[in-house]
């Protein structure tokens, strides 16, 4: 795994799996030893090796949303580690369609485990010490959620936003009036922050401001 950045307190490594190039992250707090996963898209036991070679232990899959490429490896990571699943409620209906997901994109896949944590708009979510607020940025699918850490200016965004570029819109669920008032919130945050997206390589609010038409 990829180290992206590394303080006294915190550090968050990255994967890159599946066939569709998903960003899958580890954000692990040093002091308390503990980590979540964000967005089980697959390579489950590379996740698990890596997280506990750092001497860490799992304590959460944190989801973004529930296309097939982002939760591809919740079976293989509940039979290796039974922890707790975190979606927003709004995104049930995507994941309980994982197996038709799967069909439609040449993927074979069991149905997903029973998500046992539901997580809402301005929610606050803890990896150890580490604090993330939740932010609720439907348009590419109902219930896509960020995570974003203000004290750190770290955004975990799923595919609402990339370098360049925006989650597709012409999706089951998605929608593209939602999609802009997400983007506006996005625009919002300060411009230092870092974008850790779904796909492709990491940017920021600020780069994006100016160079992404999207976000114009």
């Amino acid at each position: 795994m990829n180290v992206e950045i590394e303080h006294d307190n915190l550090c968050v490594l990255s994967k890159v799996v599946g066939p569709i190039q998903t960003s899958i992250y580890v954000l692990g707090c040093k002091k308390s030893g503990e980590a979540v996963i964000i967005d089980a898209g697959g390579d489950s036991a590379a996740l698990v090796e890596a997280i506990e070679g750092r001497s860490w232990t799992l304590t959460e899959v944190w989801q973004t949303h529930a296309h097939i490429d982002h939760v591809a490896g919740l079976n293989e990571l509940k039979e290796l580690r039974d922890v707790p699943i975190l979606l927003h409620p709004a995104e049930q209906p995507v994941y309980d369609a994982a197996v038709q997901q799967g069909l439609m994109f040449g993927f074979r896949i069991e149905p997903l485990p029973v998500v046992e944590k539901y997580v809402e708009e301005g929610d606050v979510v803890n990896v150890g010490e580490l604090k993330a607020k939740v932010m609720l940025l439907p348009g590419h699918s109902p219930g896509s959620v960020a995570f974003y850490l203000q004290e750190y200016d770290l955004f975990f965004g799923g595919d609402v936003v990339f370098k360049g570029s925006v989650g597709r819109v012409d999706l089951p669920g998605s929608d593209p009036q939602a999609m802009r008032r997400s983007l506006q919130r996005v625009k919002e945050l300060p411009d230092e922050t870092i974008i850790f997206p779904g796909h492709g390589p990491r940017t920021t609010v600020g780069e994006e401001k100016r160079g992404n038409p999207f976000l114009r």
